[in-house]
């Protein structure tokens, strides 16, 4: 490897936001720091700005209207590249401008590719490295097309996406690409292209509508790929995700059927509560309208005893007064028949009416016995009262600061986990859709190497010794990190991937893949250094130590291990003449820090780098 390219910068410009510009070292880089600040949109950003699709629309980019990339050519020198962040062509700076906005251009380039010509993107990096004129083959009957820098580009900018993925970390998965994704790594491992391969005569008209067949499936199977890849998560992720939801759904449904069946308690407890009391507060109301008319009752006995009084004083002064002629008839003294009752005999009168005031007191005494009772009864059901009253304060306490507040937490907990998982569901759906899909291309068409003729097809094959020291080269780089499983590692050319100690690196748990995609990428930069063969020469990783801050299980964690520490070291130490660049999320260990090129970003505006975008000022 001789001719390389290097990243010096990047930068992102509009007319009234600040510019968003960071440098990279020239040998090893770490951009490291809180999430969401923009690390795996810089991956996205360098892969955009060197002729990748359209780059990806998140708030942070509003009012950047370009971009800028300043690379360094071992042959070339510093140019930089500007383009807008909607896309499209390049203006060209000679040097590297930065954030500089009164340079003047030193012409334009195109983004798309075309064959043999350094007017474009990508003919002027390969021209850089020396692959500007070569061919790689698209399909089985040996038609080829030039190499494109956009072949090389997903080889050596892994963004955290493809780092995990299960599937060879040469291939993207597609079908319509598979030969010509072999093609270009056969053409880094060996520097031979194929250019002199003639290509077979036309298929029947069958095969082309088979062709046409597979061409709109493997689009279907792009798009619904590109629906998957906005998930952000891969299909482990979202079972493990499902099982959990399920798990914490039927946690929360006990629980909350547990707190509904204490708040029907507590409910039920009031309920009767309520009607003790009003059973209390109509009784009391009773009583008081039984007072009221046993006073005046008590008014009315005072008042006939007063009378009856008054009856029996006057009759007992006619009884014991001197003898005088009768008041009523006029007979005298002795012609009167004292012996005989008429209408007159005041006597009986008196008698009558004391015993009618006897009667009446007993009366009145049973009535005083009677209100007494009844205001006892009163003060006794007052008490009461305050006692229920004070119940019903407790448990109307109960179901409003507790029972209610944490069944409404629980409902919402709950509704929010039945939403993610109907989300969930919706998004393994999309997997089982791309399922079919590629179970419905295999049907059809089978492996594009294969199916039909042999004798008529044009495979691609590697080298057995190419592929021993290719697999040796990631070997000794696993063994440098100390990867904990590390073993024998060999090359399989059925599935493009490697085995590492007897296992398929591809069915190994997410971070595992992530540390082995990553020797993976750096092997083949360092194969090709090795045997001089052409290379871009820098590599951008996004989390390839993902399996120390976020495993899937106990078989992915390299947590405890070495392995961080001699990854960093082993980059330090051997790739001080290519360029490579990390993205991760944890730091490096501190005992490197002077020895490479360190960004951090913070998520606080008073302290340090806020993220690669500055925080936005309120005005």
């Amino acid at each position: 490897m001789n001719e390389t390219i290097k990243i010096r910068s990047i930068c992102f410009l509009g007319t009234r936001v600040a510019p968003a510009f960071i440098e990279f070292d020239q040998s090893l880089s770490v951009v490291c720091g809180a999430s969401d600040t923009g690390k795996s949109f810089l991956v996205e950003a360098i892969d955009f700005l060197l002729g990748g699709k359209e780059l990806r629309e998140i708030p942070e980019l509003d009012g950047y209207d370009k971009a800028r990339i300043a690379v360094e050519s071992s042959e070339k020198g510093v140019w930089t590249f500007e383009r807008s962040t909607q896309g499209g062509n390049y203006r060209i700076f000679e040097g590297n401008v930065e954030a500089a906005t009164d340079v003047n251009g030193s012409g334009t380039i195109k983004m798309k590719h075309a064959a043999g010509k350094e007017d474009n993107i990508s003919g002027w990096l390969l021209g850089v490295i020396d692959l500007l004129n070569k061919c790689v083959r698209k399909n089985a009957n040996g038609d080829c097309r030039s190499l494109s820098f956009r072949d090389l580009a997903r080889l050596i900018i892994v963004n955290e996406q493809e780092i995990i993925r299960q599937d060879s970390p040469f291939l993207t998965g597609q079908y319509i690409s598979k030969t010509a994704e072999k093609s270009t790594l056969k053409l880094m491992l060996t520097g031979s292209d194929d250019s002199s391969i003639v290509p077979l005569d036309s298929q029947k008209q069958s095969e082309s509508n088979d062709q046409a067949k597979a061409e709109l499936l493997e689009q279907w199977i792009a798009d619904v790929e590109d629906e998957i890849t906005e998930f952000g998560v891969g299909r482990e992720e979202l079972e493990d995700q499902l099982e959990k939801l399920e798990k914490s759904i039927a946690s929360n449904k006990e629980k909350l059927q547990l707190i509904q069946s204490e708040l029907n308690e507590l409910t039920i407890q009031r309920r009767e509560i309520v009607r003790d009391r009003e059973a209390i507060r109509d009784r009391k109301d009773d009583i008081a309208d039984m007072l009221v008319r046993f006073n005046l009752l008590k008014t009315q006995y005072e008042t006939d005893l007063h009378r009856l009084m008054a009856i029996e004083e006057s009759g007992s002064l006619f009884v014991h007064q001197d003898r005088a002629p009768c008041s009523l008839c006029g007979a005298p003294p002795e012609t009167q028949h004292n012996t005989e009752k008429c209408d007159g005999d005041v006597e009986s009168v008196v008698i009558a009416a004391a015993a009618e005031m006897e009667k009446i007191k007993k009366l009145a005494s049973d009535l005083n016995s009677t209100v007494t009772a009844l205001h006892e009864e009163s003060v006794r059901l007052s008490k009461d009262l305050i006692e229920i009253d004070n119940r019903f304060d407790g448990v109307e306490i109960d179901i409003k600061n507790s029972i209610a507040p944490e069944l409404s937490d629980t409902q919402t907990t709950y509704s929010e986990f039945v939403d993610t998982r109907s989300r969930v569901i919706s998004h393994l759906s999309v997997f089982t859709r791309l399922d079919k899909l590629l179970a419905q291309k295999d049907k059809l068409f089978g492996d594009v190497e294969e199916g039909g003729s042999d004798a008529q097809k044009v495979a691609t094959k590697l080298s057995t010794q190419v592929l021993h020291d290719f697999s040796k080269t990631v070997e000794r780089i696993l063994e440098a990190w100390d990867f904990p499983d590390k073993g024998s590692v060999h090359f399989d050319e059925a599935t493009m991937d490697f085995v590492i100690n007897g296992k398929l690196r591809g069915n190994r748990g997410k971070g595992l893949r992530a540390i082995t995609h990553a020797a993976a990428t750096l092997g083949l930069l360092e194969y090709c250094k090795e045997h001089s063969l052409p290379h871009p020469g820098f590599v951008v990783l996004d989390s390839p130590l993902l399996a120390y801050y976020k495993p899937e299980g106990e078989d992915d964690t390299l947590q405890g291990t070495s392995l961080k520490q001699k990854f960093y070291k082993y980059l330090i130490e051997e790739h001080s003449d290519s360029q490579v660049i990390i993205v991760e999320n944890e730091h490096p260990p501190e005992s490197f820090k002077d020895q490479l090129g360190l960004t951090v970003f913070t998520k606080n505006p008073q302290h340090g780098r806020f993220g690669l975008f500055p925080p936005r000022v309120i005005q």
